[in-house]
């Protein structure tokens, strides 16, 4: 990662993580990460009907307007931007 740079972490991994940062010259650098909860529970509920997603979809764009989408996507308070083929 360059100085100042932004380290991104997503995983579904459900046990311990140790990540080594102690590297480099001591530049400032973001951290961003999610980390997926239990899917069981998660897909049970949405099978239930009982999580109304329709709500968190701000935009539906077709295939060939993904770079469209995606600049939809990157701005501020959109949640989900799906692009369907």
């Amino acid at each position: 990662m360059r100085p100042r740079g932004t380290l991104v972490l997503k995983s579904t991994y459900a046990g311990a993580l140790t990540l080594e940062c102690s590297g480099g010259g001591g530049e400032r650098a973001d951290l961003v990460g999610s980390r997926c909860g239990p899917f069981a529970p998660a897909l049970r509920l949405l099978a239930e009907g009982r999580v109304a997603v329709e709500p968190l979809i701000h935009a539906r764009y077709p295939l060939d307007q993904a770079a469209a989408a995606f600049e939809q996507a990157h701005r501020a308070g959109v949640l989900k931007v799906l692009v369907e083929a």
